[in-house]
Order: structure tokens, then sequence, then C-alpha cells
């Protein structure tokens, strides 16, 4: 089969389209013919080799966390799918989505929702789940609560601003000015231009405060939250990872840092959500697989707008 794959850590300049042994599913495994994937930062900084001790640990390597696709076969162990039955899956931490197949265990895959296209459901896996995630364990938000969502128009954010609305959370989002009307149309109560307006200057404070660009530190934010309130991330600093530890020995604010797990449930909570059509993925590009190098430059140099889909094959 034909696989994206780099041999070496870098720029997108290492990436190549190259003729790999398709996969065999192990017992509880599913074989998915992937029609779409998407990129994500753990994507490239796997690639960089800035992650590689979680992402990309041994070269060659295959990234690519988000798959939909149509189960091409299933070890014996399999019950919950059938060859042809469409589905979509978060894969784990060794990546391999971005190639014509992929082998993922039952447990992290869900029937894909029939109300999205391919490429829209390709966007959906590892955002959408971090976002839920992130909300509904870590941030345990309740509805009536006053949510802040930094990076509300990137992957993770334009599904966080959805799922708190869905919650009956008063939401803040801040983004950049080009951004405004999009995150306006995901429900959004106030959005705050980052580029023209500083939120800590607001004096207001906030249950949770997700931010999912990574550019928020707590020890500032500490201050914009309730007693009780937390600070949640996907993209935790060091220094916060301390401060986060300590914060859980003693009263007051907290810090809370995100590992996305890869759950079947989780998924098909999503797909019935996409289905009642309560939750949009945002897309920017869609790029073929041959151009994923000029796609990861995209992903990595523009100021995009929502995800950068990878088109495999046919839908």
């Amino acid at each position: 089969m034909q696989a994206v794959q780099f041999h070496s850590y870098g720029s997108p300049d290492v990436l190549r389209i190259e003729e790999v042994e398709q996969p065999h599913p192990k017992a509880d495994q599913v074989l998915i013919r992937v029609l779409a994937s998407s990129i994500n930062p753990a994507d490239v900084g796997g690639r960089e080799g800035s992650m590689r001790l979680i992402h990309a640990r041994h070269l060659p390597h295959i990234p690519g966390y988000d798959v939909v696709g149509e189960v091409a076969s299933c070890g014996p162990a399999v019950t919950a799918f059938v060859p042809g039955e469409r589905v979509w899956a978060m894969v784990g931490l060794g990546g391999g989505a971005q190639a014509e197949y992929v082998a993922v265990r039952q447990s992290q895959v869900a029937p894909a929702p029939q109300q999205l296209s391919v490429e829209e459901a390709a966007a959906v896996p590892l955002a959408g789940l971090t976002a839920l995630q992130a909300l509904r364990r870590k941030g345990h938000v309740q509805g009536g609560e006053r949510v802040l969502i930094n990076g509300a128009a990137g992957g993770v954010g334009s599904f966080a601003v959805q799922i708190a609305k869905l919650l009956h959370c008063h939401v803040t989002a801040v983004c950049r000015t080009a951004q405004i009307e999009a995150v306006g149309s995901l429900g959004a109560d106030e959005i705050v231009d980052y580029t023209h307006d500083d939120v800590l200057a607001h004096g207001k404070l906030w249950n949770v405060v997700l931010d999912t660009a990574g550019s928020m530190d707590f020890r500032t934010i500490r201050r914009m939250l309730t007693p009780n309130g937390i600070m949640v991330t996907p993209a935790g600093r060091p220094q916060d990872l301390i401060l986060g530890a300590f914060s859980r020995l003693r009263q007051g604010p907290r810090y809370g840092f995100v590992i996305t797990r890869a759950s079947g449930h989780d998924l098909a909570l999503l797909a019935r959500l996409a289905d009642r059509r309560a939750l949009r993925p945002l897309v920017d590009q869609v790029f073929d697989i041959s151009r994923i190098q000029e796609a990861y430059r995209y992903f990595e140099q523009s100021r995009r707008m929502g995800k950068i889909v990878i088109r495999v094959a046919p839908g």
C-alpha cells in the first residue's frame, strides 16, 4: 500500500509517499481502508522531532491520528463491525492514518456520522475528542457556568465552543479579527479579538478556562478563575505543569492537563451530535495526499481557521 512516511526528523520536505507493507489486523483490530485523514499539531511535533518522546518515537514513521474510512477486514475477536461499514477513529500514539490502510483497536472505532461528508468527518476525531474530554472529564463543566475558550477558531477550540454551548454554558471565545464571523456562527456568547483587546483586562471571572493555543500561563490565569475554577489545556508548559501539581494540594483555582484518549464511545457521542447537526467542523482546506508536503506547509505557515484535511482515496 502507499503511505506518507518520513525517515528523518525535519521540515515538510522529509515527507514522502512510499510503498509499504499493508498492516494485518490483530485479534481485536479493525483494518480500515482510509478515505481521509487530517493534520494535527502532534503530527508536526512528531515530524520535527520536538515531540519524539511521545509521537514518532521510531523511524520510519507514518503520521496521522484521524481516520474516516471503510472496514476492510476484522480480527477474529471483533464483534462490533463488519466489512464495508463506514467508520471513523482516532488511532493511538503510533499514528499511521495518512496511508491507504490502518489497523485500529475496535474500542477506538465508531460508526461514522451520516450527516457529514468524508472530508468533514476526517476533521473531527482527535480535535473533537480533545474538546469533549477537556470540558467534561477534566473541566467537569456544568450548565450555567462561564467558560473561556482561547484559540476558539482552531480545531479543538471550534469544537469546544459548540460543546460548551450544548452543555448550556456561557461561552467567551478568544480569536483574531478575521475569525470573528466564523466563531460567532458556532454560538459563542461573547467574542474577544485578541489583536485589539486583552481578555485579562476585562476583570471577569470564569469557571473554566480552556487554553487550546498553549499561550496562557496558569500564574496569570488563576486571577481570572472563580475560587473553584480550573484552567484546562492540551498544550501544557513545563512551569505550568509544576504549578498545577501544587494547585491540587490546596484550595483555590486548579490546573488540568488534558491527554486525549482514543475512545470509540466518545466518538459515538460526537457522531450523534453531528447527525443532529448540533456539531459541525470548520474545514479550512482539503488537500489530496499527493500534495502532502504542501498541506503541511499550509498548516504550519498559514493563519488557518479550523482543520486541514488530507483526502487519501475517493469516497
